[in-house]
This record gives C-alpha cells, structure tokens and sequence, in this order.
C-alpha cells in the first residue's frame, strides 16, 4: 500500500502568545486563556481591509471580540481559549497576518507612514529586510528596531533599542539667496539658519530634515546625500534612557551591516541583573562605559 503523501502543516509559533491572561468579559471553563499577538507577514507597515476584516472575525468567533493595537503596530487579540488557538492562528495566517512581537526577542520592527510629506527617505524597504533578516530572533531580553524617514521621529527612533532616521545633506549656495526672503528661516524647526551676514546654517543644530531645502523656491538650498542616522542605546518603561548616536549618515546596506554588528554583541555581552533578567542594550552600553566602548569589545 502506497505511503500518504505528507501535506502543509501549521506549526504553532513560539512568539506572539502571552500567557496567563485572565478574562475579563468572557467566561472559559477548564481551560487557560491567552492573549495572541499578530503583525503582517511578509512586513508591511500598514494593515489592508481585509486582513482587518479577518481579524475582527477571528476576535468574535475565539476571543472576547475585542483587539487591541500596541505602540509597535502589532494587533493583539485577547482572551484566546488555550483549546481553540491553533485553530485562530490558522485563519490568522492565512489572511497573511503572524503572531510575534513578543518574549526575549528583536520585536516587531515598524517604520513611520510612507506617505508622510515630511520624508527625507524612504524606511519601508529596509524595515522589510531588516524585519526579515532579524525578526523574532532569540535574544537575552527584548530588543525593539524602529525606523523614522525624517528626524521628526514618529516612530520613536530614540526610545528603542536601535533607531534609524532619514536624514539629507545640504547644499548651500548664499549667492542665490533673495534678500527679504525667510522662507527657510520660517521652515526650520530647530532655529539652525541665519540670514544675518549672510544664509547660513549651524551644522551643530541642523538635524538634516531638509525642510528649508524644500521651502528655498531659489535654491540657495539644495538637499544633498540622503542616508539614516544611526542610533543605539535606547529604551522605556521603569527606568529610560535615550539612544546615542552611532553614524550620522549610512547607507541601506550599512545599517543592515550596523544592525547585524550590534545584535551579535549585544547577544555576547549581555549580563544577567541581580540573578535574573538580562541586561537590556541600554544597560550594557552603560556599564561598558558608552557606544564607542560597546562597538569596540568581539561581538562575534
């Protein structure tokens, strides 16, 4: 007798369910409940009708027809029977939505809207690699990725763990200037532009954003290399710190580079606190004494 051929099978994830949630709305007997939490698989910053569609599905049938959406853009549906999981991760994926985002981990890695008329560079192709290379990887404590395309920082670049920024030279050309013109003076968010004497911008306060090129109608200011600022070291909750920079301009392949070099070293040098937890990135930087220390110790 011929041997079954062996077909797909689903394997339940080991992210994206946080256990030992009571319920609230609903009442379970004999059996645990669950919170399960789901991302767009492959990475997508934005959700389309239909998976959102799925997911209030999936909320009614096997939950307690709530959802909630985290600061990291995951959604998270409570109070999950322990019995019916499989069953709504099953629905859940293939809708192309993926449980994750949670545990000792690099957690769901977002970036801001695409289409924000603020950006200097565009995130959302790296967020998807980077979400690919190192998404949900195993790490000692959680570890957070979030990418901005303009130094406005919507997407928190400087609370998390790694931040990576879109950021523009400039160009600036002070025989172009219109006398009387403001125009980039009244751009600048940060006050980095005199036209005294002069156009001239104060590289110590100028964070690249390029507004003031895209205001300038006489291109006096021109945008010149766009990359990302690279910043590490930072974190929330009970204690926070925020991020150091690391490169003040890097190129796609760079930041992937960057990435790669700061989660082995971070999975290297990392110390158990008082027995228990690891250290999160922010504290191993500084007990090292600072980025530069950190980058320099083997982390390979």
């Amino acid at each position: 007798m011929a041997e079954a051929e062996e077909g797909f099978r689903f394997e339940l994830p080991k992210v994206g369910i946080i256990k030992g949630v009571k319920a609230q709305d609903i009442e379970v007997v004999g059996e645990k409940v669950v919170n399960v939490r789901v991302r767009a698989k492959p990475y997508s910053n934005m959700y389309t009708a239909e998976q959102l569609e799925r997911v209030a599905e999936v909320a009614e049938k096997y939950g307690s027809g709530k959802v909630h959406l985290s600061p990291r853009h995951n959604l998270e549906i409570p109070e999950v029977g322990s019995s019916r999981l499989t069953r709504a991760l099953q629905e859940l994926f293939a809708a192309g939505l993926q449980a994750g985002g949670s545990g000792t981990s690099v957690r769901n890695i977002f970036t801001c809207a695409e289409y924000c008329p603020n950006r200097v560079k565009s995130v959302r192709e790296l967020g998807a690699i980077l979400s690919e290379l190192f998404g949900d990887t195993p790490l000692p404590n959680k570890f957070t990725i979030s990418l901005s395309a303009c130094p406005a920082g919507c997407a928190r670049p400087w609370n998390v763990d790694v931040g990576i920024i879109g950021v523009a030279e400039l160009e600036v050309a002070p025989e172009r200037c219109r006398e009387g013109c403001t125009a980039c003076v009244e751009a600048c968010p940060v006050d980095a532009i005199s036209l005294e004497g002069g156009l001239r911008i104060d590289e110590e306060r100028c964070v690249g954003c390029a507004r003031c090129a895209w205001a300038c109608e006489q291109e006096a200011i021109k945008t010149g290399k766009r990359g990302f600022r690279v910043v590490i070291g930072g974190k929330e909750g009970n204690t926070v710190a925020f991020a150091r920079e690391l490169l003040g301009m890097a190129d796609d392949y760079q930041v992937i580079e960057t990435v790669d070099g700061v989660i082995r070293r971070y999975r290297k040098l990392a110390r158990k606190r008082d027995g228990k937890k690891y250290e999160r990135l922010a504290e191993v930087i500084q007990r090292m004494g600072g980025v530069e220390a950190f980058m320099q110790a083997e982390g390979s």
